[in-house]
């Protein structure tokens, strides 16, 4: 009971959030890609690793593909650097500092790599400060600026895709 009624007051706090966004600067002359954000689910069991090909393709220092993975519950190798669960934010929708830096930290592109209509996922994705985010046709479509319709199981295929669309909008640092 208490779970089903965090999750209701998590949402109303997620709608109020979805419907604040404001558009940032999206169509800036110097389109250069310097920062990507991923919110893996870890159910999907995809490896963080797979997200640094995209890094690769624009010349992007490691550190500057960050990606936070999200467990329904702790493990034994739970890292607090770049996991959380749904006990890491509260009922009113406050985040833990690792929640809150991931959040706060400005990135060009949001990745959220999930499919399951997890409010969890969805209230991380609303508050992430991105210019464009990418995602999955499942999920809410007022979180993604760009759906891309493949299989999460297929992670090459989603990869090669954000690559394409991202050469569109952006270019390659050099």
């Amino acid at each position: 009971m208490l779970k089903w009624f965090k999750r209701v007051l998590l949402y109303r706090v997620y709608k109020n959030t979805v419907g604040g966004v404001t558009v940032i600067d999206k169509y800036n002359d110097t389109r250069v890609l310097k920062s990507i954000s991923v919110i893996l689910d870890y159910r999907l069991g995809i490896d963080k690793g797979q997200f640094n090909k995209i890094g690769e393709v624009f010349n992007l220092k490691k550190n500057n593909v960050r990606v936070l993975t999200y467990h329904t519950i702790p493990y034994e190798n739970f890292s607090a650097n770049n996991c959380y669960t749904d006990k890491d934010i509260s009922n009113w929708g406050a985040l833990n500092g690792v929640l809150s830096d991931f959040c706060n930290t400005k990135s060009d592109v949001l990745i959220n790599f999930y499919e399951k209509d997890d409010i969890n996922l969805k209230y991380i994705s609303a508050k992430t400060n991105r210019n464009l985010s990418i995602g999955f046709k499942s999920v809410d479509h007022s979180l993604n600026d760009l759906i891309i319709e493949v299989d999460a199981q297929n992670v090459e295929i989603f990869v090669s895709e954000c690559i394409k669309y991202l050469k569109i909008f952006f270019a390659t640092k050099k």
